[in-house]
């Protein structure tokens, strides 16, 4: 039979085989499975060499369901394929590797089914080798819905940590149903299945507590095949997390203990990281809010911040707490903060200070009370030094001092006056010395009668007294002569002689003492004051005259006297001494002689009936007594003018009514002519009669200071005197009575020069 004819009975003989030997798995031959992807291609291998060297393949045919898809005749070296399965030319096997194989390209889901092969040898029996091949079909990417059923695309969130994330991813179609699984990381979360209420949809849900780990992507995986990676999406979960990790080191400053310098400055800086978003740091030393620090750093690759601070300690630093606070500002402040906290070591030089110990103010102690004085010490490192100074001497020990004077504490058993004045102490360390500020201690004593003890100044006391701290109150006792004790207290040392009771003519026994809040005075102190010398001074110008129908004695006034004084002093009949006549007192003029208008700056006092060698005396006084009198005695002009004229004794009563009873006729005959006539007639005044001391050029000019132009006798001329110039015959000059003169005749004076009384 030739080649052609051949060919042309092959694809009736398969077709003949198909029906009369149908290929049953197991039976006659092994089945083994396969794979394609849809759209893929599969590779079916087929085992055809011989198991004998000498035998070789006759025959090789593919079957699809026992249908032939494809055979080949190695008798003749010809191939046939099935146009319907093979139309595109997607089929093509390879003949020369063993074992043989068969490929299928762009599978289609009804290329699934049983292939084999069926393999005829010239020597051996026929060979069958089953495929079963399944079709994969890969379902579509997954996508998200959030527990309200909405979809999610690149983000979720956000959440915070411990919160549970709810989400769903669902994938549609594949064949076989795709398995569905999480993945955070990398990391497997979730490998339930779970099936949905939407045919040919795949869905699981995933309920995952979040936690640090979980930041990230999150990832939804389904895979129904090996043969390609699992389809997958993934959505970002937004995750706030409280920062960690935050740290404080120092980048410059200190030494290898990681000490401070006060007043030196030094950088410290802080590191915080697992924060998201990214944290915000903050310097806090103890309760203070420290904003001088350098601008954040973030370092995105390492999700770390960054910041520094320079700071410059002071000694108040020591032992203080440094914070460095990180804070997510997307969360809440309870939970978002992380800090680290250390505490600072600042080394300084010793501050000291010097204080008193015991009852008392601070810079005070008692005269014989303990001092105690402590120096107190603040420094880092402690102290190996300290010195004690005495207005700026150092202490030496021994003595007053004691045997410790390198110690905290300065202790004086017994405090004297010399202790007085400034003290300090000093410390030092290995940073520096410092000495303290002095404290000024005063030593307290009670009150002392001074050197001075009681004075009079002008008209007040004063009480001398040496006391620390000054008297509170003083103590005064006054005696004056023949009177009781006053005793009198003031808060000053000052004691005016107004406030004692009782005539202050004679000396006072004068006694004083202090209390000063520390102790009352113990002995007081003691003197015999006289006030003599406060009493006014002696008059100087006085005069004698008769004026206004008086004798009268009349004296420029003196400084510091309050009143004045007149007396009489008159022979005793035994003629052995004086005795007083009359006293009494001084004024400004008799109110007469005042009404006349103005005259000289006197004081007037009448004398009663002056007698031949009676004496005159004026004293100027106050309230410490009078002063030395001065003593004038009467001319005989001045006796006589004052003398009664020559009808006084008719006011005798017995002359008077004899007289009396004639007049009466006479007054009434002559009633009319002397009203008449004594109504023009203005009566004259007499010139007085003066007596006046006998002054020198000095009174002189003080009275005409006071312009007063007339004569020491310029009292207002009696009326009833008809004498002038000393002469009794002349007749009185005519005087106008409204408006006085400034220059009067001479008077008829006796010079007289001053005595003191007999007396």
């Amino acid at each position: 039979m030739d080649h052609r004819m051949r060919r042309g009975l092959a694809p009736l003989l398969l077709l003949f085989i198909k029906y009369v030997t149908a290929f049953i798995p197991g039976a006659d031959g092994p089945v083994s499975p396969a794979q394609g992807l849809e759209g893929g291609a599969a590779t079916l291998a087929c085992p055809s060499a011989p198991d004998q060297p000498a035998d070789e393949m006759m025959l090789l045919v593919w079957y699809k369901d026992n249908a032939p898809i494809y055979s080949y005749d190695a008798r003749i070296g010809s191939s046939w394929s099935n146009e319907f399965f093979n139309s595109s030319g997607r089929v093509s096997v390879d003949l020369h590797r063993q074992p043989t194989t068969i490929t299928v390209s762009r599978l289609r889901e009804d290329d699934e089914g049983l292939y084999h092969c069926r393999v005829d040898f010239l020597m051996t029996p026929t060979r069958n080798i089953g495929v079963n091949l399944s079709i994969v079909v890969v379902p579509s990417f997954p996508f998200f819905l959030d527990e309200m059923g909405n979809k999610v695309e690149s983000k979720v969130g956000p959440y915070h940590e411990g919160d549970t994330l709810m989400l769903s991813c669902l994938v549609i179609g594949g064949r076989p149903p795709p398995r569905i699984s999480w993945y955070s990381g990398g990391a497997l979360v979730d490998a339930s299945d779970g099936a949905s209420e939407v045919p040919g949809v795949k869905e699981n849900e995933l309920y995952l507590p979040l936690t640090r780990e979980h930041s990230g992507p999150l990832t939804c995986r389904a895979s129904n095949t090996e043969l390609i990676a699992p389809v997958e999406a993934s959505v970002e979960i937004e995750l706030y997390l409280s920062p960690q990790n935050v740290s404080i080191h120092w980048v410059s400053g200190t030494d290898s203990e990681e000490t401070l310098r006060a007043g030196e400055p030094a950088v410290v800086g802080c590191r915080a990281g697992g924060s998201h978003p990214a944290p915000t740091l903050a310097w806090w030393l103890d309760h203070r809010h420290l904003t001088q620090h350098s601008n954040q750093t973030w370092l995105n690759g390492s999700q770390t911040a960054l910041s520094y601070l320079q700071l410059t300690p002071s000694v108040g630093d020591h032992g203080a707490t440094l914070s460095c606070i990180a804070t997510n500002p997307a969360m809440e402040p309870e939970r978002a903060s992380r800090a680290d906290v250390i505490t600072l070591n600042v080394t300084y030089s010793p501050i000291v200070e010097v204080s008193k110990v015991g009852d008392g103010k601070m810079n005070e102690v008692v005269e014989l009370d303990t001092l105690h004085l402590e120096c107190e010490i603040k420094a880092n490192p402690p102290v190996d030094k300290i010195e004690w100074y005495f207005n700026d001497s150092k202490i030496h020990a021994g003595g007053r001092w004691g045997d410790n004077t390198s110690a905290p504490s300065l202790v004086v058993e017994e405090s004297g006056r010399e202790l007085a004045g400034r003290y300090a102490c000093a410390a030092g360390n290995s940073v520096g010395e410092t000495r303290a500020h002095a404290v000024t201690i005063s030593v307290l004593y009670k009150p002392e009668c001074s050197r001075d003890g009681i004075t009079l100044d002008q008209e007040t006391l004063m009480c001398h007294i040496d006391s620390l701290p000054p008297p509170e109150a003083y103590f005064w006792h006054i005696t004056p002569v023949g009177l009781e004790t006053q005793q009198l207290t003031t808060g000053s040392a000052l004691l005016p002689l107004s406030q004692i009771i009782g005539p202050l003519t004679e000396p006072l026994h004068v006694t004083c003492s202090a209390e000063n809040g520390i102790a009352t005075q113990e002995k007081a102190c003691e003197r015999v004051v006289s006030l003599k010398h406060l009493r006014p001074p002696q008059p100087q110008h006085c005069d004698l005259a008769f004026e206004d129908d008086e004798v009268q004695m009349r004296c420029i006034p003196v400084e510091n006297a309050t009143h004045y004084e007149v007396s009489v002093w008159r022979m005793s009949s035994s003629n052995t001494s004086l005795i007083l006549a009359h006293r009494g007192a001084m004024g400004w003029g008799s109110g007469l002689a005042l009404a006349r208008g103005p005259g000289p700056w006197l004081v007037r006092g009448s004398l009663g009936q002056l007698r031949a060698g009676d004496e005159a005396g004026a004293a100027a006084c106050n309230v410490y007594g009078c002063s030395t009198a001065v003593l004038l005695r009467p001319t005989d002009v001045l006796l006589y003018a004052a003398s009664p004229p020559w009808w006084h004794f008719l006011l005798e009563r017995d002359a008077f009514i004899a007289v009396g009873a004639v007049l009466l006729i006479a007054v009434f005959i002559l009633s009319t002519y002397i009203a008449v006539a004594y109504s023009r007639r203005r009566c004259k005044p007499r010139p007085p009669m003066v007596q006046v001391l006998q002054l020198d050029d000095v009174a002189r000019e003080y009275l005409q200071a006071l312009e007063v132009k007339r004569l020491a006798a310029s009292s207002v001329r009696s009326c009833s005197s008809g004498y002038s110039g000393g002469s009794l015959e002349s007749e009185p000059p005519a005087v106008d009575r409204v408006a006085k003169p400034y220059y009067w005749d001479q008077p008829d004076v006796t010079h007289t020069l001053h005595r003191e009384s007999a007396v």
